[in-house]
């Protein structure tokens, strides 16, 4: 595709949308940047955009700046269906992802991970058993890294393993993988998609282009699932049984990891890698920061990180992956889900919750009948409030159900906090006198 002198509108300026806004300046096109939100470092992205004689505005969308778009590019974040009954942009213009325009623009075939949970252990694992054997893969996508900014790496011969998420699919148009990943769906996005089916049939269209000669991961859950009837590609199927290396061996914990393990291996055989590279890989992978990550263990009580957890499903998992007792602390911005799917394994393994954020009042009001529910202010204080709680064996567990936007700008940041009032709150008590 052609885009020099195209008019091209760009909305968001987050690192999709500056990743986003270079490349297509780099291509000669005309472009302008949008963003909702106004600050310090959106100003600095803005001003070194100005040097690619790229037009930004901060702090709104106006019909003025807007509307003479030829093409739209949204970020992840930005809400298609509002975008698209806005009067502001035009509405002849054809509206893409930045996976989409990444893309168009790749030379080499792409593995795509797409799941509610696990996609970026899986498609770290997949990284690092493809370099294990030999090839030199690009791994991008919806970990941090868009696959628009590492184009500059891929040279047509090396694997592309890209986290896709559900927000990024809703924008394909011709986004064809050549292995799709799917790992597991459950109940999340609904302040987006609305309903579990709409946000199934994103997580689906990540098969929508494959043709025979791809291939289609997908975990045994889903056979016999009417939507794959539609799926062109060959399908494997894998499950926690095919056993890579034994749950003692793996360096990270849980069943589902075995899972993510077990994919993962499936789709470096597709690209010829041998059970020994393999295996090798999986051994020296040391797990993903903010996902069941050990922070320290004081007293006998255990600090575990789990900010990534942001829908129940990952707290579930969490939960099954630990044979301690836990205080739990959770809460955020809520998300709409039901988080009875964790009544049980509350009442078994959960001594008690502290509960943050703008969903503490509803996360009180599930659990609040089964264990004691306590709030606080700030995850500081939570953690402060969780290690009183504690005992000598037990662990505490943030893994919080809900997104981080109410308070924190990420799921890093959240956990980043978490481990320093971790950090803090151990050096305040071992300044105590005995």
């Amino acid at each position: 595709m052609d885009f020099k002198g195209k008019k091209v509108l760009v909305v968001g300026l987050g690192l999709s949308g500056f990743s986003s806004a270079k490349l297509l300046a780099e291509k000669g096109a005309l472009v302008r940047v949008t963003e909702s939100d106004r600050s310090d470092f959106l100003t600095e992205r803005a001003d070194e955009l100005i040097g690619l004689e790229v037009q930004t505005e901060l702090g709104g969308h106006t019909e003025e700046f807007c509307s003479s778009a030829d093409l739209v590019v949204t970020s992840p974040g930005v809400d298609i269906d509002s975008l698209k009954f806005s009067s502001i942009i035009n509405k002849e213009a054809p509206v893409i992802g930045e996976l989409e325009l990444g893309y168009i623009f790749c030379p080499s075939p792409i593995i795509a991970v797409t799941g509610t949970n696990g996609k970026s252990t899986t498609t770290e694992l997949i990284g690092k058993m493809l370099s294990s054997g030999g090839l030199d893969p690009v791994v991008c996508g919806n970990i941090g890294r868009p696959l628009t900014g590492e184009l500059g790496k891929i040279n047509g011969k090396n694997p592309v393993v890209a986290e896709v998420s559900s927000f990024q699919l809703e924008t394909i148009k011709d986004f064809r993988p050549h292995v799709a990943v799917l790992l597991n769906i459950a109940e999340d996005h609904y302040e987006r998609h609305g309903t579990f089916l709409s946000y199934k049939q994103e997580k689906f269209k990540v098969f929508k282009n494959q043709l025979e000669e791809d291939w289609a991961v997908v975990h045994e859950s889903f056979k016999g699932d009417p939507m794959l009837d539609k799926v062109k590609s060959k399908i494997l199927y894998f499950n926690a049984k095919e056993e890579v290396i034994t749950e003692s061996e793996s360096p990270i914990k849980g069943k589902h990891n075995l899972e993510n393990i077990t994919c993962a291996s499936l789709v470096a055989n597709i690209y010829g890698v041998s059970p020994e590279a393999i295996r090798q890989a999986t051994l020296s992978f040391k797990g993903l920061a903010h996902r069941f990550e050990i922070v320290a263990s004081f007293k006998g009580i255990e600090f575990i990180d789990d900010s990534k957890a942001t829908n129940v499903d990952a707290t579930r998992r969490a939960l099954e992956s630990t044979d301690k007792k836990v205080v739990l602390i959770a809460g955020g911005k809520d998300k709409g889900g039901d988080y009875s799917p964790v009544d049980s394994l509350v009442e078994e393994k959960v001594k008690s919750i502290v509960v943050i954020g703008e969903a503490k009042e509803r996360i009180e009001r599930a659990f609040s009948k089964i264990v004691p529910v306590i709030r606080e202010e700030s995850l500081p204080l939570a953690v402060e409030r969780a290690y009183n709680e504690a005992e000598e064996g037990e662990a505490v567990l943030l893994s919080p159900m809900c997104s981080s936007f109410d308070m924190f700008s990420s799921y890093k940041e959240r956990g980043e906090v978490y481990q320093k009032a971790v950090r803090d709150l151990i050096e305040k008590a071992e300044a105590l006198p005995a």
